[in-house]
């Protein structure tokens, strides 16, 4: 379940950023990969338009508080393709 609607407060962001997996060629502050191997850029929370792009989600939202559960989030690439464009960002530059 991915959750755009929450605004979520800077110490969660930080906590499920964590989760992320660590990629040893860039600062893990900067860029991580989520469970499925896609590359997250911590300054591109939010967006769908880019390959960076990051949001979280929920492995279990039917139950009351999960949403409170640092346990039950966890970071996911978000980027949803534009098939009528390419992206060409590169981590370097960050699109």
């Amino acid at each position: 379940m991915e959750l755009k609607e929450v605004c979520w407060e800077k110490k969660v962001k930080e906590a499920v950023w964590k989760k992320g997996r660590i990629n040893p060629d860039y600062s893990p502050d900067v860029l991580r990969w989520d469970e499925y191997g896609k590359i997250m850029m911590w300054s591109k929370f939010g967006r769908t338009d880019s390959i960076f792009g990051w949001s979280i989600k929920a492995y279990d939202s039917t139950k009351d508080g999960d949403l409170n559960n640092l346990d039950n989030l966890y970071p996911v690439n978000s980027f949803t393709p534009d098939k009528d464009k390419q992206n060409l960002e590169s981590p370097s530059t960050g699109g």
